[in-house]
């Protein structure tokens, strides 16, 4: 049993929690839920390509996420499919290779997270990357709203920045993804960008409130999960998610009326 959390996760765990709830607040907007646990499997190869090469895992998974939105931005723009298929076709495929390379005593790591101690680079490269991406996102929230409500509009207006915007969007949100699998683990994930975003649709009364109550939900209940599994000896990933499973049905009974 885990009694002892670390300082470091205490940090990385509120502060991947908070990017997580705002950025997920857009996530539910553009209608792509499932998105974030299909790219956090994108980063199995990473971590299995890391391994091989005796490398950090966190920075395979960095790359990995990274490129494969970049890979996915580019060929929505060759084919007919849209981003959630390609993001789908990209996961099975980065899952499939993932379950083939990474070691039998690595698997249950990279799919639920870990206390593992992280090194004082990685835990650095977390906490600043989680807070200049949450910034960057209430920063761009307006464009991304405007983008959301009207496609087209924003698209006739300004063709280039439209998409420019679109392409930030996705690399905001696969390095959110990918700062947070450490600690949540691949297969979790996805749950840490929708479920605070979930709870703020419930209870919000405003646009600004809804991404901002997000946010906070979403680095309270990864704080106090991760407190939770480190008194009692339990994952991290599942602790996280089953505390942010309940808040959300607590929050129905507060859902608005329309």
């Amino acid at each position: 049993m885990i009694t002892n959390l670390p300082f470091e996760t205490i940090i990385i765990s509120f502060v991947i929690g908070i990017a997580s709830g705002a950025i997920g607040a857009f996530i539910i907007l553009r209608r792509m839920a499932l998105v974030g646990d299909a790219l956090s499997h994108v980063a199995l190869p990473g971590i299995a390509l890391a391994l091989i090469y005796g490398i950090d895992p966190f920075w395979g998974v960095v790359s990995f996420c990274v490129a494969g939105v970049m890979i996915v931005w580019m060929l929505e723009r060759k084919t007919r499919l849209h981003s959630d298929a390609l993001i789908g076709l990209l996961f099975t495929f980065s899952l499939a290779i993932g379950i083939l390379t990474i070691p039998d005593t690595e698997i249950l790591e990279s799919l639920f997270g870990t206390f593992a101690p992280l090194s004082f680079p990685v835990f650095v490269f977390i906490t600043g990357a989680g807070i200049l991406l949450t910034a960057l996102t209430f920063l761009f929230a307006k464009r991304f709203l405007f983008s959301i409500i009207s496609p087209d509009l924003a698209h006739i207006e300004s063709p280039r920045s439209s998409r420019w915007y679109d392409l930030a969007f996705f690399i905001i949100f696969a390095f959110i993804v990918a700062l947070g699998i450490k600690l949540v683990g691949t297969l979790l994930m996805g749950a840490l960008t929708i479920i605070p975003a979930s709870i703020a649709k419930n209870i919000s009364r405003s646009m600004s409130g809804y991404i901002i109550i997000s946010a906070l939900f979403g680095g309270f209940t990864s704080l106090f999960g991760v407190t939770l599994a480190s008194k009692m000896g339990f994952l991290p990933g599942p602790t996280i998610i089953l505390l942010g499973i309940g808040l959300f049905a607590v929050s129905l009974f507060f859902t608005r009326k329309t």
